[in-house]
């Protein structure tokens, strides 16, 4: 059996479900998510679709906040009494104050091991596919230093596309960046947004659910060659299903998985949500 020298640490938007972390060796640390007074641990205390059950029938939008310092510590202690480096990997620093939280736990709690913070620049199955690469080199035996490299070549060739039935939840949020240009429009389109340099911002506009559809399906297809597709929603599977049927025969040697976005993610894509994460193959 290879010895893991580097234990991979990332927080719950990354959309790994607990039993996926068990499989892929990977700590999830998770965000908080509440309606009013009640508040939930993502995918520990509420599942994803509990989660669109209350989001579709609630009166208040639902609010987010990150780990707490002490969250992060706790499973930085337990890593560390077992010797291993940490490769600490989280969701864009402009979307959250996650990284922070893991920066401040990391100084302060006096650990005996090397810890290095990734910033992502990414959210949802974005920070997924990082998280994956790196997870994937740590089983393997690899130092820290090839587990974030790992990491940040999916960085780079990684990228994120969702249409929205609504920018609402982005815009209660306080998240939704340079994609605040569609609000005046957004009541006759459906908006489609990416990540663009750690932030959200417009990527198109399309009058119909299924024009955008067809749009994802367009973007996904112009590399024949992708090393991975993830397809994700919200709480409707049909998109989700209908672009993996289309796509498919096209993308023969491709990864493909679809992933159901998780509380702290649907609580700014909203219901209906549909989109991409394409990952380009290493030149």
């Amino acid at each position: 059996m290879i010895h893991m020298a580097v234990q991979v640490v990332t927080d719950s938007t990354s959309d790994i479900s607990p039993p996926e972390a068990d499989e892929l060796g990977v700590k999830v640390v998770p965000a908080l998510v509440a309606f009013g007074d009640d508040v939930y641990r993502d995918r520990v205390d509420i599942t994803p679709s509990e989660f669109y059950e209350r989001l579709t029938t609630a009166r208040e939008f639902p609010k987010t906040s990150q780990p707490s310092v002490e969250a992060f510590a706790s499973v930085y202690r337990d890593v560390a009494a077992e010797g291993h480096d940490i490769a600490s990997i989280h969701v864009s620093s402009k979307l959250s104050g996650t990284l922070n939280s893991a920066s401040i736990a990391s100084e302060t709690s006096e650990l005996e091991t090397r810890v290095e913070l990734l910033d992502s620049y990414t959210a949802g199955v974005g920070l997924r596919a990082v998280v994956e690469a790196a997870a994937d080199r740590a089983r393997e035996g690899a130092p820290l230093e090839e587990v974030t490299a790992a990491a940040r070549s999916v960085m780079d060739r990684a990228r994120v596309i969702v249409t929205l039935d609504t920018l609402e939840y982005l815009q209660k949020g306080g998240r939704i960046g340079r994609a605040g240009a569609l609000v005046g429009t957004a009541l006759r389109i459906k908006p489609l947004i990416h990540i663009d340099g750690g932030e959200v911002a417009p990527f198109d506009r399309v009058r119909t659910r299924s024009k955008a559809v067809k749009r994802l399906t367009e973007v996904t297809l112009e590399d024949k060659t992708l090393e991975r597709l993830f397809v994700i929603y919200s709480d409707n599977d049909a998109g989700a299903r209908q672009l993996v049927e289309e796509v498919t025969p096209q993308l023969p040697h491709t990864r493909i998985q679809v992933i159901q976005t998780g509380p702290t993610v649907g609580a700014y894509l909203g219901p209906n949500a549909l989109g991409i994460c394409t990952v380009r193959r290493s030149p």
